[in-house]
């Protein structure tokens, strides 16, 4: 048996949302919330408990695409995507938008529960990859910082490479600091005294 989810339905057609339902309690899982309209999900409450979004719409339009655009960028979660008809448009607004899975006019109870399954994978995988690039973009950042605290220190201090970053470090052990914290205040010293 798979894990239970919980699970936000978006479907404004209700008998087309009550057979999912269905299929997804058949399958252990809970829908915490159907919604007819995905405007209404960004000041949901369901949203902090969801692990699944489910959205069924006929034909996806820009509005739809805008409203998971602002859930991904505020509450990520893993969203499926099932619509009758699709263009070449619609998939890359939907990919864009944050869509894990998009399947056009495959509504099958049979199908829902692997394509979850490949959903919550994709947005792990994805989720993973963005937290190592906002690691590295921090570590970038961080590195930027102390280099440009010690070109500031040889320039004023009239000192080599070495001796900056030695520096640096001495001040950073003796405040029990982080080096990048010292190398901030030392531009901001610096950026002070200009």
């Amino acid at each position: 048996m798979n894990t239970a989810l919980k699970i936000i339905l978006v479907d404004e057609n209700t008998g087309r949302s009550a057979i999912l339902r269905r299929a997804l309690q058949d399958q252990g899982h809970e829908v915490i919330c159907r919604m007819d309209n995905s405007a209404k999900l960004q000041n949901s409450n369901e949203m902090t408990h969801a692990d699944v979004l489910i959205v069924n719409a006929d034909i996806p339009d820009e509005a739809v695409f805008a409203n998971l655009t602002d859930i991904n960028k505020i509450k990520p979660k893993p969203i499926v995507m099932f619509a009758e008809k699709s263009s070449s448009k619609m998939t890359s607004s939907a990919i864009k938008s944050g869509v894990n899975a998009y399947i056009i006019d495959g509504l099958e109870e049979n199908r829902v529960q692997p394509i979850i399954d490949v959903a919550m994978a994709r947005f792990r995988e994805f989720q993973a990859l963005k937290d190592e690039l906002d690691a590295t973009r921090n570590q970038l950042s961080e590195r930027k910082a102390v280099e440009k605290a010690k070109g500031l220190l040889m320039q004023h201090k009239d000192i080599s490479e070495d001796d900056a970053y030695q520096s640096l470090r001495k001040m950073a052990m003796d405040k029990n600091k982080r080096i990048v914290d010292v190398a901030e205040s030392v531009i901001s010293a610096f950026e002070l005294l200009d």
